[in-house]
């Protein structure tokens, strides 16, 4: 009798495991969960697993550049603006994934922020070197560029929840509530997400983009100003 009540509570769990990693892990809401444990982990493996950011910003800046060749002066982009970016534009997607990535990874540099010197206490100049500086000199010239790698810090996000409103076909509408701790705000993130090869999912696109980095940059704003008071 005892046997087959263990036989019976092994079959419970084994069918336990299988309905979790079939209804559970594989789903949007477990790839939102990943991502939240990835940057609590500092894990960019297990981030750009959920979240192709390449996509992501090359869609955003489209949208962005759109905005500004109209006018509209979402945070604070004109058509001058907009069309510079657009000729430059793999260098701010570029730098903007960096600036993600560096967030999750929480990087901090080596020697306490100084360079690196050689012998005679003058600072290295390897090729890498000259390569990050031509790239900094250029990000620099590009207007607007600081404060989106500033709005692309991850660190402070939390996933508060998110709610599927539509999955068809191995894509999904999702829209989720992060609440950003430094700001102590709330943003509407609306997501599509696709279904992966191994049956989970990531963030391809942001599709409300421009609006969120408007509400991003009238929070600064309005912190920035608090602040002084």
């Amino acid at each position: 009798m005892l046997k087959k009540i263990l036989l019976a509570l092994l079959a419970v769990l084994v069918l336990g495991v299988a309905f979790f990693f079939f209804y559970v892990v594989k789903t949007p809401h477990y790839s939102l969960y990943q991502i939240h444990q990835s940057v609590q982990k500092h894990d960019t493996v297990l981030f750009e697993k959920h979240v192709d950011l390449d996509n992501i910003y090359s869609k955003g800046i489209n949208d962005l550049i759109s905005s500004g060749l109209k006018g509209k002066k979402s945070i604070g982009i004109d058509p001058i603006t907009a069309s510079i970016i657009k000729m430059v534009k793999p260098t701010v997607v570029s730098a903007m994934k960096d600036a993600t990535l560096d967030s999750v990874r929480k990087e901090k540099k080596a020697d306490n922020g100084k360079a690196a010197q050689n012998n005679n206490g003058q600072p290295a100049q390897t090729e890498n070197n000259k390569k990050v500086k031509k790239k900094n000199k250029l990000e620099k010239a590009i207007p607007l560029l600081d404060k989106l790698k500033k709005m692309m810090d991850v660190s402070n996000l939390k996933i508060k929840d998110a709610s599927i409103a539509k999955t068809d076909a191995g894509n999904a509408t999702v829209t989720a509530f992060l609440h950003d701790d430094e700001l102590n705000k709330d943003f509407n993130v609306n997501l599509r997400m696709e279904k992966q090869a191994d049956g989970e999912w990531q963030i391809k696109e942001i599709t409300n983009f421009v609006e969120v980095l408007t509400e991003m940059n009238d929070a600064m704003k309005a912190a920035a100003k608090e602040s002084f008071q």
